[in-house]
């Protein structure tokens, strides 16, 4: 993957997650493209491009959600870091590895952000609507962030290599 290529996806991911609606059975969870491609990008990259990547991540984040600007960068530097150091661990061409992540990603993210929104003062803290979000957090984790590897696996092995062939 080459820096080309990570910003067209996120940026195309960024398009996707904000032109489709929230699901509203799980308290307005939105729907975590963004994530998944963070997920998918640092299990198969270097660490320069996934500094990269988890910031260019925060930023097409902040731009579209009501959080203050920057605010983040460091949840996804280190989620993406975190991941990028458990990838000799993990079967990052396994569904299954993707629904675990994608669980655990969407927790954390549900409950940093919610707890952001509570401390700016720009929602407040709720435990019923917390516990709606974290339920349709796991949901959209275990199925969107599957959904978008197989998805990318699918249009890597479609795409025609680089090589060509002398005649």
């Amino acid at each position: 993957m080459n820096i080309v290529l990570i910003t067209l996806l996120l940026m195309l991911g960024a398009a996707v997650q904000t032109l489709v609606p929230c699901w509203v059975f799980a308290g307005n969870a939105e729907w975590p493209i963004l994530t998944a491609l963070l997920i998918y990008i640092s299990l198969r990259v270097s660490d320069s491009y996934l500094v990269y990547t988890a910031l260019l991540t925060g930023l097409l984040y902040d731009s579209f959600s009501p959080a203050p600007l920057g605010s983040a960068m460091p949840f996804f530097l280190l989620l993406g870091a975190g991941l990028y150091m458990l990838r000799d661990e993990v079967f990052a061409d396994e569904v299954v590895s993707y629904v675990l992540i994608g669980l655990s990603a969407l927790l954390l993210k549900t409950v940093y952000f919610t707890l952001l929104f509570a401390v700016n003062g720009l929602r407040p803290l709720q435990w019923g609507m917390l516990a709606g979000r974290l339920a349709g957090g796991l949901v959209l984790g275990a199925f969107i962030v599957p959904m978008v590897y197989l998805t990318l696996t699918a249009l890597r092995h479609a795409a025609p290599s680089g090589r060509r062939r002398r005649r």
